[in-house]
């Protein structure tokens, strides 16, 4: 890194505090070529990639704008999907132990909610059978970590970026890891949760209440 020296003293860059900033480039595997003004406050000498705040001088563009509803729309996806699948499983589990009160699995997070279902499935009977393939389908899968790598991570939400984002683990002793996707792989990550919903819901079959709205043309006009 050098010292920006084509960068006048504004009240917005530096910020204060700062008597200059470096720039930065970065070619990320990706294909992507990123040229960047990091400052290096003194209580953090040490920079990860994954740790910086992200912004742009003179504020957001209409490209950026526009990149933000595609990235946007994966994202909401996702996370749409994941809800379908804990939901799903909330559902199965009340099915499973004869109960029907959702408030009886409320609290429960998506890792409780898989290992609550992982105890029912020693039982023989034809849908816990059923449920150790889709168990196991989902793991082989990494649903929980598509889930996870989409919601609990810091997207860089700016055109020329790529599709990137940071994500931190509690296991890790690392500052964190910089992620690199592409808006394929996001709509794979969603396909893949919604199918893992689906198979999971399907395991239901008609032992749970299901509403089905009236069938539609292509023009969206219900049928009579």
């Amino acid at each position: 890194m050098r010292p920006c020296d084509n960068l006048p003293m504004t009240e917005q860059w530096p910020p204060p505090g700062h008597r200059f900033s470096y720039k930065k480039e970065v070619n990320l595997p990706n294909g992507c070529h990123m040229s960047f003004d990091l400052t290096l406050p003194s209580a953090t000498p040490n920079v990860h990639l994954s740790t910086v705040r992200l912004g742009r001088h003179g504020g957001e563009t209409n490209a950026d704008r526009l990149f933000q509803q595609r990235l946007y729309a994966r994202i909401g996806a996702i996370t749409v999907a994941g809800g379908h699948v804990e939901t799903a499983m909330k559902r199965l589990l009340l099915l499973l132990r004869g109960q029907s009160q959702f408030s009886d699995v409320a609290d429960k997070s998506w890792s409780q909610l898989h290992r609550c279902l992982q105890s029912e499935r020693a039982d023989a009977d034809a849908r816990r059978k059923r449920l150790r393939r889709v168990l196991e389908w989902g793991e082989k899968n990494r649903v929980h970590e598509r889930r996870d790598n989409a919601v609990h991570s810091y997207w860089w939400i700016y055109d020329g970026c790529g599709v990137m984002r940071s994500r931190f683990y509690l296991d890790h002793d690392q500052d964190g890891v910089s992620m690199i996707a592409s808006l394929a792989e996001l709509d794979d990550d969603a396909q893949v949760l919604f199918e893992y919903a689906n198979r999971l819901d399907d395991l239901l079959g008609e032992d749970w209440p299901r509403a089905m709205l009236p069938a539609q043309s292509s023009d969206g006009a219900d049928h009579p």
